[in-house]
């Protein structure tokens, strides 16, 4: 068991290599200098942070989207290859649930070469494995010339350390919940929402503590939310002006609002059928029937549960242990239906 498990990760760390060189498969087709869109990709840098000016270190924020139908359907996820730092993989699931990346890399090679490559990629299964080997696709090398005179933005001090940020459908709305390990000349957080993850605006403000050395916890309610999946995020501006942006989280209200039905697998993606399904505002004390579909509709698993009063229920995901990629979730619950993509792994 332990040389197979080997044997996984030495293919899937050859692959990530593979990707990077320049006589990889895929192929260079288009470039972009701070931002880069087409008809199913949009990615942009967001930040370029430091945690001392002496560090050896940057943080690259990225903002990154994949849309769905047609031929877009054809990209399970996105590959970033930053010049100084190492690969890093986000499946279309997962930039769903939070479209920023962040990337770690060595300053002074990518302050020379301040470029991102951004391969998307479709997956291939190998069954004497067992695992999901992605195959890049198109490249786009995403450019920040931070050298240049007209630079994508600055280097920028990280003077809050933010540790959380977290979103909660309740019965008053959208809570939002975050916490800092440190702060230094934080004037206040301005809370922001999107429809689509690209434009957002605020929708709340929330004063910060100045300078503090402890943790500190922040709440914060969106008592309008919108109906469907949203993006939330914050923007923490020191007292001289400058800010920062958090990461944006993905937060999911039904037409009825925080009583509507919901269903959340955790984790998701889902490594080997170890996590749960959680079922949350079931009518009453009605069964809930609960179905696994692939993309093509046809049903993989189905069970029904009966709810206990609290009107939670975590059931284990034993069952799955044998499907591995993208699949549809669904809750059928006193006519009410709801749906989420998945990931297993």
């Amino acid at each position: 068991m332990k040389i197979f498990t080997l044997y996984r990760s030495l293919i899937c760390l050859f692959l990530l290599s593979f990707i990077s060189l320049p006589n990889a498969k895929a192929q260079l087709v288009e470039e972009g200098v701070c931002s880069y869109e087409d008809n199913c990709i949009f990615a942009e840098f967001i930040a370029v942070q430091e945690a001392s000016p002496t560090s050896t270190s940057l943080v690259i924020v990225l903002n990154a989207i994949l849309a769905q139908g047609g031929p877009c359907n054809n990209i399970d996820g996105l590959i970033f290859t930053p010049v100084g730092g190492v690969p890093i993989l986000r499946t279309r699931a997962q930039l769903a649930a939070d479209p920023f990346v962040e990337l770690t890399v060595n300053r002074a090679l990518f302050t020379t070469t301040p470029d991102v490559l951004i391969s998307s990629f479709f997956y291939i299964s190998i069954p004497v494995f067992s695992i999901l080997i992605p195959v890049p696709t198109d490249v786009v090398d995403l450019q920040a010339r931070i050298d240049s005179d007209d630079p994508c933005l600055p280097i920028t001090p990280l003077p809050v350390e933010l540790i959380s940020f977290d979103g909660a459908v309740k019965k008053e709305g959208v809570e939002l919940s975050w916490s800092t390990a440190s702060e230094q000349d934080n004037s206040h957080f301005e809370i922001e929402r999107s429809a689509d993850g690209k434009v957002f605006e605020q929708v709340g403000k929330v004063d910060g503590h100045g300078n503090s050395t402890t943790k500190i916890s922040y709440r914060f309610t969106d008592h309008t939310p919108l109906t469907g999946q949203s993006y939330y995020r914050l923007r923490q501006v020191d007292f001289n002006g400058q800010h920062e942006y958090s990461k944006v989280i993905a937060v999911s209200v039904g037409a009825d609002g925080a009583d509507a039905l919901q269903v959340v697998l955790a984790p998701n993606p889902c490594p080997n059928g170890n996590c749960q399904i959680s079922i949350r505002n079931a009518v009453g004390a009605q069964e809930t029937r609960l179905e696994l579909t692939d993309l093509s509709g046809r049903l993989l698993y189905t069970t029904t549960v009966r709810h206990a009063s609290n009107r939670t229920t975590v059931l284990p995901m034993q069952a799955l242990q044998g499907y591995k990629g993208l699949y549809i979730l669904s809750a059928v619950s006193g006519g009410k239906v709801v749906r989420q993509r998945v990931v297993l792994e």
